[in-house]
């Protein structure tokens, strides 16, 4: 590999005689969840935090989607990752990594998705989607593709040949299609709506649009590690962190990225459900 490229954890500095680390580089993988000049500034914000908290020199790369993550961090160009739990689930499942933390939204960690649609449309219940157009979320997210599917697979609609579907990986470009009509129906994580941007190029978003189901709870998103990056590293940066969804400056970047209100800890064991439902929906999906 060239030295050009960053390894997962860069080299080690050399050890001084108090045996900490003289200096470290961490780098932390991103999938945007809003436009990029807000992605920009909140992953430097977020990562400026960490660098201070911990010592090490925290840097952030934004990737276009979960499968580029899961790839970064099988190749050890990403160190620490904000994943969805279906990303998590197949990293899981082609390297070892390890939870650091996981997302409290609306006080739950965990989270629901919603299926939109303009306020003066036709579409009532799951039903009236057949024949209709639907804009997805990334195929390997939870609240925009799998549980979706898994609604129309218990209402017998076939993705092909009833709905006419669209895969974005952006929730914020998402809600915009379906505030302007471009598709009929879009899926989001509770609420994409409320999304910064939003809220300046399209205010009245919430009452042009409304919501037609709300899926069942799903396991929060996460914040994971490769399991190979040494203990103290991700004892460091696991605390820094839970620290930093505290702190009133630097949560707010937390809040700005991925609407996160904080972050808690969180087990493997806690995924298990939802790896059941992904075998069901989409049994190819882990191969």
């Amino acid at each position: 590999m060239s030295y050009h490229l960053i390894k997962v954890v860069a080299v080690l500095s050399f050890v001084v005689s108090t045996n900490s680390y003289a200096s470290e580089a961490v780098r932390i993988g991103f999938v945007p969840s809003r436009t990029s000049n807000t992605v920009s500034v909140s992953t430097k914000e977020l990562v400026n935090y960490l660098s201070s908290k911990t010592g090490y020199r925290v840097t952030a790369t934004t990737l276009s989607n979960y499968s580029s993550l899961a790839i970064a961090m099988k190749t050890e160009r990403v160190d620490l990752a904000f994943v969805g739990p279906i990303n998590y689930l197949l990293i899981m499942n082609i390297t070892d990594v390890d939870i650091l933390s996981a997302s409290v939204r609306y006080g739950k960690k965990g989270y629901r998705g919603l299926l939109i649609v303009k306020s003066d449309s036709d579409i009532h219940k799951i039903s009236d989607l057949k024949g209709k157009s639907i804009a997805l979320g990334d195929r390997l997210s939870a609240s925009g593709s799998l549980y979706p599917k898994s609604i129309f697979k218990e209402n017998n609609i076939d993705l092909k040949e009833d709905l006419r579907a669209v895969h974005i990986s952006n929730p914020t470009s998402i809600v915009m299609s379906v505030y302007k009509g471009k598709v009929d129906a879009g899926a989001i994580f509770q609420d994409a709506r409320l999304n910064k941007d939003l809220k300046y190029i399209a205010p009245d978003v919430m009452s042009k649009t409304r919501v037609i189901y709300t899926t069942s709870v799903i396991p929060a998103d996460l914040q994971i590690i490769r399991s190979n990056v040494p203990d103290e590293i991700k004892s460091s940066l696991k605390k820094a962190l839970l620290d930093a969804s505290k702190d009133p400056y630097s949560s707010q970047w937390l809040y700005e990225l991925y609407g996160i209100e904080s972050l808690e800890p969180a087990f493997p064991e806690e995924y298990e459900k939802l790896k059941a439902v992904m075998k069901h929906v989409e049994p190819e999906i882990f191969k």
